[in-house]
């Protein structure tokens, strides 16, 4: 008897605990976020109200950090945006809604990284989720968001002294390779090795340093890869 009653007891106040929760606020995007130079950049999350009341929600945002001369940080809640400076806030999140919230950077023409964490309190509730975002390209240029197929060009000019360019195409946002290796197989220099949202690129290669020759280029990502010669005559 002692026993039942110790379970049953049990069992009610892990469900006291469950219920107590007024809220949920879940993120949606990957974390980071990747995105241009010169667009904004959101990460989004959804706030959820449990209750069948209109409660407060107060939103702070911590712990913030950005690449030096990006704007400063701003959120925008399900009912207002708050730019740099306005940090912590209340909303009033109503009865059984599904809401979305999300926190902007702005890189400017700037490549680099932002972060924060963000956390909302109700009464007992407190619920804290990091948010980064990345700015790419470094030292790429983006020619084109509109793409179907993984290419790889021929480098222009071709034969070439001492630089030339090299346009390559991504269909879906990956994680990207691209490197030059001499006539033994030797890695001569990494152009990129970073992670790209879908688009086409340029990318430039400097060759002053090297001898006179043929050189490999081979780009990769996760489901394939392509390799092209070019060269360099001085």
């Amino acid at each position: 008897m002692r026993k039942t009653f110790l379970v049953i007891f049990l069992v009610l106040l892990g469900s006291t605990n469950l219920f107590s929760q007024t809220f949920t606020f879940v993120t949606i995007d990957p974390n980071p976020v990747y995105g241009d130079t010169g667009d904004q950049i959101k990460s989004h999350a959804v706030v959820h109200n449990l209750t069948n009341n209109t409660i407060p929600i107060t939103i702070s945002v911590i712990n913030r950090s950005v690449t030096a001369g990006w704007d400063s940080i701003g959120f925008c809640t399900w009912v207002n945006c708050y730019a740099a400076g306005y940090y912590s806030h209340t909303e009033n999140l109503h009865t059984n809604t599904y809401d979305t919230f999300y926190v902007y950077f702005y890189p400017y023409n700037i490549p680099g990284s932002g972060s924060c964490t963000v956390t909302m309190t109700n009464q007992s509730t407190t619920i804290s989720h990091d948010f980064a975002v990345v700015a790419n390209p470094i030292g790429i240029k983006k020619i084109s968001t509109i793409v179907k197929d993984f290419a790889l060009s021929q480098n222009y000019p071709n034969p070439f002294n001492p630089a030339t360019k090299i346009n390559f195409s991504i269909p879906k946002s990956d994680y990207v390779d691209l490197r030059v290796y001499d006539l033994l197989g030797r890695e001569v220099e990494v152009l990129t090795s970073q992670y790209l949202i879908a688009g086409e690129y340029e990318v430039e290669f400097d060759a002053r340093n090297l001898s006179s020759g043929m050189y490999y280029y081979r780009l990769r990502t996760g489901d394939n890869i392509a390799v092209k010669k070019m060269t360099l005559v001085k």
